[in-house]
């Protein structure tokens, strides 16, 4: 018997295979940089936590001797410190991924931000022997935003630059406005490890380390995210490695800013 039904034959569609592969090739590298990121998130605290250990077991030892309690506890504190920083860090990073970070904004000063966060970070660049200076522009550069964020974004970026630079070495944050009173510009630079050119887009990404800069880098991704929060942009500067990188943040000011002055240049030497 013959059926005049014809039998029909699906043909593979190109483009569809080449798209899947694709996604596939896109999750394995996301799978992959994530357990990169899980790795370093173990290295990172085992590197904190050995100072720690050691401090605490000096501690132990020291039968109330003042001198080992005050050669300890700075070292033990300033590791709970790194912790705290680092758990604050992933816990934003989760907020960033699910579009949760929020902000309470009322007026700020930024020299007064950038003042005393460079204050609180004295003692990293005392203990790493690096000269912290700080170039900031006296009239007031007001913004509408969030204190502990920019606290944040200000301690990110210091720490970023003295993790990346040796001891010995210098980290400068200048801060001054536009001469139309629009924006105010912040640029943390160091003299340390540089940043290949081909690095300087993706040091802002999360899940994301480079060559040059190795480590968790959620540091930076949260920075970027608080900035962009605020109605600002960051980007980084670094003519190659070894050379040292800045890290530059606009943001708009309020519209009663006062016009640009001179910098005013403090020091603050370990």
């Amino acid at each position: 018997m013959h059926s005049d039904e014809q039998s029909t034959e699906t043909l593979p569609d190109p483009a569809g295979a080449q798209q899947q592969l694709g996604q596939a090739s896109r999750a394995a590298r996301e799978s992959q940089r994530k357990d990169l990121f899980i790795a370093t998130v173990a290295h990172e605290l085992r590197n904190m936590m050995a100072p720690l250990d050691a401090a605490l077991e000096i501690l132990e030892q020291s039968g109330n001797d003042p001198e080992l309690v005050a050669r300890a506890l700075p070292v033990a504190r300033r590791q709970v410190r790194h912790l705290c920083h680092l758990v604050d860090d992933l816990l934003d990073v989760g907020r960033i991924v699910n579009d949760q970070l929020a902000l309470e904004r009322t007026v700020l000063v930024l020299q007064q931000m950038v003042e005393e966060t460079a204050t609180a970070c004295g003692p990293m660049f005392a203990a790493r022997h690096q000269q912290l200076t700080l170039r900031l522009q006296p009239a007031p550069a007001s913004v509408r935003g969030d204190a502990v964020r920019w606290a944040q974004i200000v301690m990110n970026l210091l720490h970023n630059a003295s993790k990346f630079t040796p001891a010995g070495g210098f980290v400068e944050v200048g801060l001054k406005v536009d001469p139309d009173g629009r924006m105010a510009e912040l640029r943390v630079a160091d003299n340390g490890c540089g940043i290949a050119p081909s690095e300087l887009e993706n040091i802002f990404g999360i899940f994301r380390g480079t060559r040059s800069r190795p480590g968790l880098g959620v540091g930076l991704a949260v920075v970027r995210r608080l900035v962009e929060l605020h109605g600002g942009t960051i980007h980084a500067e670094s003519a190659g490695p070894n050379l040292g990188a800045a890290f530059i943040v606009r943001v708009p000011l309020l519209p009663d800013a006062p016009p640009a002055c001179p910098a005013a240049i403090r020091i603050t030497r370990p």
